[in-house]
């Protein structure tokens, strides 16, 4: 008896153990509708128990969520364990009483059995049908395990909690009432439920069940405008289903790995710092030589004949580099054609100004011009020294209109009209000049030299500047000395005064300036305007580009009375006053001109 008496006091306990830890976990029901109250005549909340509650008050409700199947039973606060059980045999165990036809086999006692709800056998306690006459006890989910060596279960007693209305100290109602628990438990007979429900059960003094239903409270998932945009489905659906998801282990190089990456940056820095040094050097012009390079920029020139003229001419290092400063900096615009003076320590900026107008060094050259040149000769002279090409000077000489008095208008398109006043000098040119800069120079000289008391002394002679210059056009080409060019002067003006009986010139120059550039013999029967010999007055312009001497002859001339002057062996003249006197001479040994 003394072991059975020890069993039934650890079931007392585990029963107020499971009580109190219900009293723990559960929580007063949720406020909501209820349902239409259901009595029922029972004599138990526990279906077919064999306990005895006709003296006793139940020990509180059992409850549970909708499919959990874990019973929960707590202890009707207020009660106090002497209302709960009564003695037998001496002993503190609530007296039970056996309902008839429930004796186990094999029992020899008159404890009744215990029928242990739904569930899985809890290790320390003894099962029914194995080798034990006690009743089965299921131990509530999550309790503590038994203790070592007692093989009996851990049992803390906790003190229920008031309920809802009552006073402390006072005792509960003797209604019990039956709630939902978050633990499982068998459904009670015709019990159904919807999702998101709670029941709960009340049992009246007189032995009546009343069932109410409430809305489950709902679970804070934070605050409402929580929105989640994370598709799980497409972020993984690369990954096997058959295999799970496995962090990925940080790759590390280790210090051979990081010496071989430092390594790689401090080579790349180099090289990339040799290029730009390398850059620098040529744009900037540092460390090059101090050496003057002529160069000379062609019309209609585009840049990249440009950046080949500077590399031929081991200015620049890198023709790209060049292309994007002209680009960059409009070259194209600033630079002018001709032959500049530049320098291999100059930057590309100083490159791109010394090829301007303005501002660069152009290459010059001396060009002098002899005294009775023609405009054939000088142009030709001109293109020698790569002034300029003679097909520009002969196109700008004859359609470009030249703003100067000395100039007819009328001879706008005449090819000779410049001839005479392109005065002879020593020039200094540019290469690659336009033949308007070129013929400018000229035109600016004579002008400067032909001044005004030289424009009165031709208007006091009653002749033109053009007409002077044709005068002194034909000293110049006759004159073998600079005394004799006032004499050869007097002879051309005695003629022209004495038209009746002098009407020609009959001056050899003016022939042999028609038949220049030409395979034609010299003859005085020739058929040209400028043949002296057979037309009358002077020639339709001058021949030749004459110098200060010979302008001065035509305008201050000799005063005599001779009308003939023949060459003699010495490379003079002799002057005549009649015509017989001049055909001896000619006649003679002393003779020095045409055979």
């Amino acid at each position: 008896m003394s072991e059975i008496d020890d069993e039934l006091e650890e079931i007392k306990k585990l029963i107020g153990d499971v009580v109190a830890e219900s009293d723990d976990t559960l929580k007063n029901p949720a406020e909501g509708n209820e349902d239409p109250p259901v009595d029922a005549d029972i004599s138990s909340p526990f279906p077919e128990s064999p306990l005895d509650v006709k003296d006793t008050v139940l020990p509180d409700l059992m409850h549970t969520k909708q499919g959990s199947g874990q019973p929960v039973v707590r202890k009707q606060q207020g009660l106090t364990q002497s209302e709960l059980t009564q003695s037998s045999q001496g002993s503190n165990l609530p007296a039970v009483r056996r309902p008839p036809g429930k004796v186990q086999p094999g029992q020899g006692s008159n404890l009744p059995a215990v029928r242990k709800p739904p569930g899985q056998p809890q290790p320390g306690l003894p099962q029914s049908g194995q080798g034990s006459n006690l009743p089965a006890v299921r131990r509530l989910q999550d309790q503590p395990q038994a203790k070592q060596g007692a093989g009996l279960p851990a049992v803390r007693q906790r003190p229920s909690p008031p309920q809802p209305g009552q006073k402390p100290g006072v005792p509960a109602s003797p209604q019990s009432r039956i709630s939902s628990s978050p633990r499982e438990r068998p459904e009670l007979p015709g019990e159904t439920g919807k999702p998101g429900q709670i029941r709960s059960y009340d049992i009246s003094a007189s032995g009546k069940l009343t069932r109410h239903t409430e809305k489950e409270p709902e679970l804070d998932t934070g605050s409402a405008k929580f929105k989640m945009n994370f598709d799980f489905d497409e972020a993984y659906k690369d990954v096997p289903e058959d295999r799970p998801l496995r962090l990925r282990r940080e790759k590390r190089t280790g210090c051979i790995g990081g010496i071989l990456y430092g390594a790689f940056v401090i080579c790349i820095s180099l090289v990339l710092a040799s290029v730009i040094w390398m850059a620098a050097v040529d744009v900037l012009g540092f460390g090059s030589v101090d050496e003057e390079v002529p160069v000379t920029v062609p019309r209609g020139f585009t840049t990249e004949d440009i950046t080949e003229l500077l590399y031929n001419a081991g200015l620049i290092r890198y023709k790209f580099l060049f292309n994007i400063y002209a680009g960059f900096s409009h070259a194209e615009d600033k630079i002018s054609a001709g032959s500049y003076i530049l320098n291999k320590n100059y930057d590309y900026r100083a490159l791109v100004q010394g090829m301007t107008a303005r501002a660069g060094i152009r290459v010059e050259k001396t060009v002098t011009i002899p005294e009775g040149y023609t405009l054939a000769q000088i142009f030709s002279l001109l293109e020698d020294n790569q002034i300029c090409s003679a097909a520009e000077l002969w196109r700008s000489a004859t359609s470009h209109n030249f703003d100067y008095h000395f100039l007819a208008k009328g001879t706008l398109g005449n090819r000779l009209r410049l001839e005479g006043f392109l005065f002879p000098e020593t020039y200094n040119f540019y290469v690659d000049s336009t033949p308007e800069q070129a013929i400018n120079r000229f035109l600016r000289e004579f002008d400067r030299r032909f001044g005004e008391d030289f424009v009165e002394r031709a208007e006091t002679m009653g002749y033109s500047v053009r007409e002077i210059i044709n005068v002194a056009a034909m000293i110049e080409r006759e004159a073998g000395s600079d005394e004799e060019r006032p004499r050869i002067a007097a002879v051309i003006y005695n003629r022209l005064n004495n038209p009746h009986e002098f009407p020609r010139l009959e001056i050899d120059a003016t022939i042999r300036y028609a038949i220049s550039g030409t395979d034609i013999p010299f003859s005085t029967e020739l058929e040209h305007p400028y043949n002296t010999y057979i037309h009358e007055g002077l020639p339709p312009g001058p021949i030749a580009n004459p110098g200060m001497e010979s302008i001065r002859a035509a305008l201050y001339p000799e005063t005599t009375n001779e009308y003939f002057y023949a060459l003699n062996r010495e490379g003079t003249h002799n002057f005549f006053r009649t015509a017989s006197e001049h055909r001896r001479f000619v006649e003679s040994d002393e003779y020095g001109g045409r055979p």
